[in-house]
Parts: C-alpha cells; sequence; structure tokens
C-alpha cells in the first residue's frame, strides 16, 4: 500500500513539474510574413476576414496577410511612396493608413520626400482606394504622416512625426489641424503612436523623448504628460485595451511591449507587465488585437540604415506573451 501510495505521489508531482515546464516555455505565436525586402511598419487586423493588413516603407503596397502567413498584394500604387499606421475600420468596411514619403520609399522624389502627408481609406472587398484626404497643406513643415486612430464617433486622428501637429479628419472627409504645440517638438521622429481611450481622451506617443501624453477631445488645449516612472524612448505604437490599460511599443535597442496601468485617468500611469528578453523582438513597431490577443509587428527597420544589410526574407507578426513587471 506505502509503495503504490508512493508511486502514486511521484507520478503526480512528475506530472506537475512537466505542466509547469511545458507552460513556461510555451512558445508565442509567429505568423512570417515571406516578402523579401518589404520592410511593413504598420498593421492591423480584420475580424470578420481574419486577416491581417500590412503596408511597407520601401514599397507603396498594401498587403493581406493570414493566419498561416500567407501574403498577397491587396493594393499597389508608386505614388503613395511608403505605407505607415492603418487601422481597420469596421463599422464602413474600410482600412485607413497613412502614406508619405519619409524616409526609405524606392519610390521618393524631392517632391515628395519629407512633404508628402495622406490619408487614404481602401474599401476592404473591393481593394480599391475609395478615399483621398492630403494633409501637407494644413501645417507648414516637413511632414511624415505616421500614425493613426478613430474614436467612438467615427472621427480619425493623425500624428505627424516632422511636425509638432495632429490632425483631424471628420466623419464628413474634413481635414483639419487638431492640434499644435511646442511639446510635440522633437529631434528624429517626434509624435509616433496614437490610441482614442473611451472615456474621451486620446493617448499619444513621443518617440525622441518616450514621453505618453494625454488630451482631452472636447479641449484639445488640454495636454497633460502622464506621469510614469521610466521613458519609453523609440515608443511606437500604441493600443487601449478593453480594460483600458495601455500597450507600448517600444524600438530603439529597447525592442519589448509594455503594459500600463492607471488609477487617475491617465495623469499617472505604471507598468503592469513587459515582454521578456526571450521574445527577441526585430525593430516592433505597432501592434493589433486579433481575435483578443495582441500581435506586434517585427518591422525590422533598423537594418535599413545599414546599406550594407542584405534584404530581410521574412517579418513576424508575433503574439505578445507578458510578464508581471514587480
Amino acid at each position: 500500500m506505502k509503495s503504490s501510495l508512493y508511486i502514486f505521489y511521484v507520478t503526480l508531482l512528475a506530472a506537475l513539474v512537466i505542466s509547469v515546464i511545458s507552460f513556461a516555455q510555451a512558445p508565442d505565436v509567429r505568423i512570417n510574413i515571406s516578402k523579401k525586402g518589404l520592410y511593413p511598419e504598420g498593421v492591423a487586423y480584420d475580424p470578420a476576414t481574419h486577416l491581417f493588413y500590412t503596408g511597407s516603407v520601401t514599397d507603396a503596397v498594401i498587403g493581406s496577410v493570414d493566419h498561416k502567413g500567407k501574403y498577397a498584394v491587396i493594393y499597389a500604387d508608386s505614388n503613395l511612396k511608403s505605407t505607415y499606421g492603418m487601422k481597420v475600420d469596421s463599422k464602413r468596411n474600410l482600412l485607413w493608413v497613412c502614406a508619405g514619403d519619409a524616409n526609405y520609399s524606392k519610390h521618393s522624389t524631392p517632391a515628395t520626400h519629407k512633404k508628402m502627408a495622406k490619408v487614404i481609406a481602401l474599401d476592404l472587398t473591393t481593394h480599391k482606394i475609395v478615399k483621398s484626404i492630403d494633409l501637407s497643406k494644413l501645417y507648414a513643415g516637413p511632414h511624415f504622416a505616421n500614425d493613426l486612430c478613430l474614436d467612438d464617433k467615427g472621427n480619425i486622428y493623425i500624428t505627424d512625426s516632422f511636425s509638432p501637429v495632429i490632425y483631424k479628419i471628420d466623419t464628413k472627409d474634413k481635414a483639419s489641424v487638431f492640434l499644435q504645440s511646442d511639446l510635440f517638438k522633437g529631434e528624429d521622429v517626434g509624435l509616433n503612436g496614437i490610441a482614442f481611450h473611451k472615456d474621451g481622451f486620446l493617448l499619444i506617443a513621443m518617440g525622441s523623448t518616450g514621453s505618453i501624453f494625454k488630451v482631452t477631445l472636447k479641449n484639445a488645449a488640454r495636454i497633460h504628460k502622464v506621469t510614469i516612472d521610466r521613458f519609453f524612448s523609440g515608443a511606437d505604437g500604441l493600443l487601449v485595451t478593453k480594460e483600458k490599460s495601455l500597450i507600448v511599443v517600444q524600438n530603439k535597442g529597447t525592442n519589448a511591449v509594455f503594459e500600463l496601468t492607471s488609477t487617475d485617468q491617465w495623469l499617472s500611469a505604471k507598468v503592469k507587465n513587459a515582454t521578456s528578453a526571450e521574445a527577441y523582438y526585430q525593430q516592433p513597431s505597432t501592434a493589433t488585437f486579433a481575435d483578443d490577443k495582441i500581435y506586434v509587428l517585427n518591422s525590422k527597420l533598423d537594418e535599413l540604415a545599414n546599406p550594407a544589410k542584405k534584404p530581410s526574407e521574412s517579418f513576424p507578426i508575433q503574439e505578445v506573451l507578458f510578464h508581471p513587471v514587480e
């Protein structure tokens, strides 16, 4: 009897150990986009079709990607130069995309380099452009329409990384300067990721300084720098979760993803979760929700600064696995 109990408990303990090890080593999901030299920066997901969408910094294309990594170009136009941040607008069956000529486009021209700023809307059924809105004449300065978000009414807000400006496109497609502030001035890439919070404000990442700003929609002049005990230099894409926490994608050597929470309406925030070094992100840029999971695009854009580097063959869309931060 004692021998049987001993074997039982040893077996149970071994099963628990194996279970814990298996859980700890559970790999993240990586959906590899096998397209040499694509260098996508933006990513979005359509829950209706279960497809991801990506752009390209080097080429003026928009492509779809299924969960097995099958990639297909759904729209190409050299006049777009490069495609950046994007969001699926499920209510209108549209994919909104930032387009411009910021840096590495093979279609770059002197007339458009750091001058072009455009937002297009692609019909997700026909894959045709149904809207094209020019932002470059709204503010005098260099331009890089980098990222965008939609509020609960369908208005669109766009960051300009080369000028201290946030643009707005209303539901009638009228474009305007929503907010200009010296707080958004920065070297290289300034304003970057932007996300809408359902409590009526925007959260915006400043890539050059690593700060996060809160802007109230009813009073754009109310700009608040969120108090956090660390900076996120190279902060890129942002997402607000159903639980109203903030997902921050950080590159510039850190190459990690963080989850921030706030108890005072984003006057301050703290880091709750983060990814581990074992996730091995490669210049992560933007994130999207897909079937209640968070996925981040590995853009590998840092490779483009090295002319001796051979173009990468693939670009993973990677599931985010968080670990608590003590």
